[in-house]
């Protein structure tokens, strides 16, 4: 089992895989040492020590955690690996939401020990949401309490995950030292070399422990395919090859999850995984062709992986470069595109040349002539893209859907320490608008302050951390608050006419409205009949989104709304600009009928906390306001309390959990819903950044 070296182009033995796990499960960590044994690096770095290749931001080397996804390619056994390591921690969601959706398959690494965590089963549904076939990987196998049988029963409990043991521990904690490779039939050892480059093979044939476990596996099969169970009756075992061609197309379409295991830091399993890659994970010609509009005849179009199609990209990561400008990170979906050649951002319907072309290693490039289908590079020259954006061939236009994300939950009011900073500041923010699709920055109306927004504390904090030293803008930061959101609670109607002469020109439009309360978490909607005009119909769009951004107490965005449209003038003077006015002014009018109020963010928070400090950490729930769902045992010396509680409640919860743990507590939230601010607090909010 040895890799390394490089290859030519063939699309069918490529990989485009990611990493993805809760944080502190050790993704990065088994990135590293993909990298180490694939010859890409000739040393392991460690987390820990902020050496890690893929964690190569400051803020990530201080603080032992992943922020930005980071791109590398690698080879194994005549294979080109496509890899991107994820973040963890619940704040940087969207880096992995967009990386899953240009991925053709994923890792998901789960704790031996902790398994199926908060972070991991958000990644898990988002993996489902992307239809994204799928491997996992217990590590930490060597830790104290680690127990993979455990783990396989959460991922089936809380995932409704398929797993199939494609492999058993050999030993367990401080004795694990291998793996019981089931399709194989071997035994891997790795009891000699500390770096795991070595290790040594047995057959288990005769075992009776494990030629039953063979057994369950090969019945497990034979519910996919009926002469697995037939060729093992006649010949008292299958051939390899047989089974992990079923394995793979049972993993591609989503029937099963192979489950592989291993201790990344103690360099073992690595290998095996590698070669579940190549052998489980689809390439980009095993999945169905990118589908997307034309945007000239509104059909819907495919494009097959082929380097002689049309090209076509989408583009899923913008990164601001210092040196050479932005750098668009995109997934290759067809054709080929070489270095000078124009493409059209059909997003934007502008015309852009590709000026430079960069295979990524975490944040060193490697320059290109050309990138083909099945590809992820690193663009430059295209102005003004961002993440969602379609490029393609000008002679040959698609439009593939973009990426949605959720809205930021917390703000902080900003200000540079002088006024010849401003400038620099908001050149600064615009920047970082671009890289990251959940910063957003906005002006108050009444304070002039600008207050940025992010999806957390640690979110806001490490953007604040980059506008000082990494673009030495030297700033002033407020107080953490909580970003709401409005709603209303009952139906109302609203009708305006609008005429005005703007810009030389009579506008003139004419709307009648109904806005009605949906139930929670559904989001907003509108419907627009289908007898209006279709440039009619793009202004009534443009202004009900509009509108539907802020709400009528305090400007917040409004959420689980419903809108439908009940007339709309068309007559030959009635204007788009007019309509679109008309409509905005309808729905602020309704909005404000409809007894609008302020909605709050809650999180679910798990605390990890030994057995004596359970009192102490419940208590403290307890004055914040917290709803706790459970207490129950985590492992032999830790107990997990579960409890919902309002997000403002929770801000500088890490210090005050060490302070109530002496130091021995750790915590995880992700945003639950969002309720009813009460009432008593409503007087304070109009003060709210």
């Amino acid at each position: 089992m040895s890799g390394g070296g490089t290859i030519k182009y063939e699309i069918e033995k490529v990989r485009n895989i990611g990493f993805a796990a809760h944080i502190d499960a050790g993704k990065t960590t088994t990135t590293e040492r993909v990298l180490y044994y694939t010859g890409r690096i000739h040393r392991m770095g460690d987390v820990d020590e902020g050496t890690a290749t893929t964690d190569w931001m400051i803020q990530e080397k201080e603080r032992g955690i992943t922020i930005q996804s980071a791109s590398t390619t690698c080879f194994w056994k005549d294979h080109r690996i496509n890899i991107i390591d994820t973040p963890g921690h619940v704040d940087f969601t969207a880096e992995v939401e967009r990386s899953l959706r240009v991925l053709d398959g994923l890792i998901v690494i789960f704790c031996g020990v902790s398994g199926v965590q908060p972070q991991s089963e958000t990644v898990w549904h988002q993996a489902d949401k992307y239809e994204v076939p799928r491997i996992a990987f217990i590590n930490k196998l060597d830790r104290i309490g680690a127990d993979p049988e455990k783990v396989i029963e959460m991922m089936e409990e809380r995932l409704a995950a398929n797993a199939l043991r494609v492999q058993l521990p050999i030993g367990l904690e401080s004795d694990f030292v291998g793996v019981v490779d089931l399709v194989n039939r071997k035994k891997i050892y790795w009891d000699v070399d500390w770096t795991g480059e070595h290790f040594r093979v047995e057959d288990f044939d005769g075992d009776p422990e494990l030629e039953k476990a063979y057994e369950e596996l090969v019945s497990r099969l034979s519910e996919i395919e009926d002469e697995i169970l037939d060729l093992y009756v006649k010949n008292g075992q299958v051939e390899p090859a047989r089974l992990k061609k079923v394995i793979r197309e049972a993993t591609i379409k989503g029937k099963l999850v192979p489950v592989l295991l291993g201790s990344a830091l103690k360099n073992k399993g690595i290998q095996p995984l590698l070669d579940a890659v190549i052998d489980y994970l689809p390439s980009p010609i095993d999945i169905p062709p990118a589908l997307g509009i034309n945007p000239k005849t509104g059909d819907i179009e495919e494009r097959r992986p082929d380097p002689e199609e049309p090209f076509s990209a989408l583009v899923f990561k913008v990164q601001a470069d210092v040196r050479i400008g932005t750098l668009l990170y995109a997934r290759v979906y067809s054709g080929t595109i070489k270095v000078n050649k124009k493409v059209l951002n059909v997003t934007k319907d502008r015309l852009s040349r590709i000026t430079r072309i960069y295979i990524m290693h975490a944040n060193k490039k490697e320059p290109r002539m050309e990138a083909m289908a099945g590809e992820i590079v690193a663009f430059v020259g295209p102005k003004d893209a961002m993440t969602g954006d379609t490029f393609a061939d000008p002679e040959h236009p698609i439009l593939y859907e973009g990426l949605e994300f959720p809205e930021p939950v917390v703000s902080v009011a900003i200000e540079p320490k002088t006024l010849k900073d401003l400038e620099k500041l908001e050149e600064t923010l615009n920047l970082l608008l671009a890289e990251d699709p959940t910063f957003r920055v906005r002006r108050d109306d009444e304070t002039g302050q600008l207050i940025i927004s992010g999806m957390g504390e640690l979110h806001v904090e490490i953007l604040v951390d980059r506008l000082k030293r990494e673009f030495k803008v030297p700033v002033r930061v407020g107080k953490p608050q909580v970003t709401y959101r409005e709603t209303i609670t009952q139906e109302a109607e609203a009708e305006v006419h609008f005429e005005r002469e703007l810009g030389g020109t009579r506008q003139k439009g004419s709307v009648k409205l109904k806005v009605y309360p949906l139930k929670q978490g559904r989001g907003s909607k509108y419907e627009i009949g289908a007898e209006v005009p279709e440039e009619l119909r793009e202004a009534l769009e443009d202004g009900l989104r509009e509108g539907l951004t802020f709400g009528p107490l305090l400007g917040y965005p409004v959420i689980d709304v419903g809108v439908n449209i009940l007339k709309v003038a068309t007559g030959e003077d009635v204007t788009p600009l007019g309509t679109r006015i008309a409509v905005l002014n309808a729905l602020q009018e309704a909005l404000r009928k409809a007894k609008p109020i302020l909605l709050e963010p809650y999180v679910e928070v798990e605390i990890l906390v030994p057995g004596e400090f359970v009192g102490n950490v419940v208590s403290d729930l307890g004055v914040r306001g917290g709803e706790l769902l459970g207490v129950e045992l985590h492992s032999a010396n830790l107990q997990k309390i579960r409890a919902k509680v309002a997000l403002k409640r929770m801000f500088g919860y890490a210090t005050d959990l060490r302070s109530l743990t002496q130091g021995r507590g750790n915590f995880w939230m992700k945003l639950s819903h969002f309720a009813p601010v009460q009432e008593g607090e409503m007087e304070s909010m109009s003060s709210v950044g």
